[in-house]
């Protein structure tokens, strides 16, 4: 797993998980399911999912901007280093 930090402690932009990491919060009434099948479909990896209720996350991995039915893109982390 990459380092976040260098060795004087100071703080980078950044993830250990690679490539790029796309946090998307998936709209109320919103089957979690068929949101990480529409991912995987548009050839993103599901890395994570907070749960299926209402208004949970869902972490995607890929390198396009992913654009998925009854989710919105919240944050995007690069892969440190990129």
């Amino acid at each position: 797993m990459a380092a976040v930090t260098d060795v004087n402690g100071a703080v980078r932009a950044g993830n250990g998980l690679g490539g790029k990491t796309h946090i998307m919060s998936v709209a109320t009434g919103t089957n979690m399911e068929a949101v990480a099948l529409e991912a995987q479909n548009e050839g993103f990896t599901v890395a994570a999912v907070e749960g299926v209720a209402n208004g949970n996350h869902i972490a995607l991995q890929g390198t396009a901007t992913p654009s998925i039915t009854n989710a919105v893109l919240v944050a995007t982390f690069d892969q440190n280093p990129a």
